[in-house]
């Protein structure tokens, strides 16, 4: 009987520890404004807004570009349990200076991973783009990682085709207020 309870309490034991160390992605659920000053330039964008939410195992990225009157959203459902989510893309808004668009079959597969007990966020991108020189597979690895203090994210994304790393700096937006002027377009 002493060994049944005595092995009862380990397994407890373990699961609860197990559950405890399970990632949580809440610590990224929220809006998010970039922050100019200290980040990449957005390339013909005024301003961008993050807004993450977070559904037990499903994990919404959606990021909102405005330029004046003119703004698009992207928005990328993940699920934490698939080893590949495949999402569909009507336009590529990165880079759009450039003239390279989403090409092939207008889908970008993505690999997602919670990191540092749901801290961060990785995600590991394939598309195919479209350019005059013909079409180019790409791979975006992006790191979405929250401050200690919950009130900064910065995204570092490192893609195949260019040397240097694109990093965005976004604050945390706690009030409607802030909110309805990113919004408008407005960087500040």
């Amino acid at each position: 009987m002493r060994r049944l309870f005595c092995l009862g309490f380990f397994v407890t034991g373990l699961l609860t520890g197990l559950s405890a160390a399970e990632p949580d992605a809440h610590l990224l659920a929220g809006t998010w404004r970039y922050d100019a000053t200290r980040s990449t330039e957005l390339s013909a964008w005024g301003a961008l807004k993050l807004v993450i939410t977070v559904d037990g195992p499903h994990v919404t990225l959606t990021r909102q570009y405005f330029a004046g009157r003119r703004s698009f959203d992207e928005v990328t459902a993940l699920d934490l349990r698939q080893a590949v989510n495949v999402v569909h893309l009507d336009w590529w808004p990165d880079n759009r200076h450039i003239g390279a668009y989403i090409g092939g079959d207008k889908t970008k597969h993505m690999r997602v991973e919670l990191l540092d007990g749901g801290r961060m966020l990785r995600t590991s991108a394939d598309l195919m783009l479209s350019t005059q020189q013909g079409d180019r597979a790409v791979n975006i690895l992006s790191d979405y990682k929250v401050s200690a203090n919950g009130s900064q994210l910065t995204l570092v994304e490192l893609r195949s085709t260019r040397n240097d790393p694109i990093v965005y700096v976004f604050k945390r937006v706690t009030d409607s207020a802030a909110d309805a002027g990113l919004s408008r377009g407005n960087a500040e």
